[in-house]
């Protein structure tokens, strides 16, 4: 968190995990993050990939162009990790929440 919060040029709040059914994470207006449990069952890209994910909404608070902007200056290939997460990710939560 630290790292890619020092690149994203970003502070945050606290940091919850959380054994969610529907995300990954989460990011608060204030700066808190919440991240999935699950993901320890994912892989260490995804993992970064999410951290990213979040630490830039505190730049940008929606999921606009310049939102994915900022995520692709600290993961130029993201878009792998989200096809992953859709993919592969969805599994992981449907066998852990049925």
């Amino acid at each position: 968190m630290e790292y890619f919060a020092k690149l994203i040029g970003v502070n945050y709040g606290r940091i919850t995990i959380r054994n969610q059914k529907t995300r990954w994470g989460s990011c608060s207006s204030r700066g808190n993050l919440n991240f999935n449990c699950l993901l320890m069952l994912t892989t260490p890209e995804a993992i970064d990939y999410v951290v990213v994910h979040e630490l830039c909404h505190r730049k940008q608070m929606n999921h606009s162009k310049a939102f994915w902007s900022e995520v692709e200056k600290i993961l130029p290939d993201y878009k792998t990790q989200v096809k992953w997460l859709r993919e592969e990710g969805y599994q992981i939560m449907r066998r852990n929440h049925s």
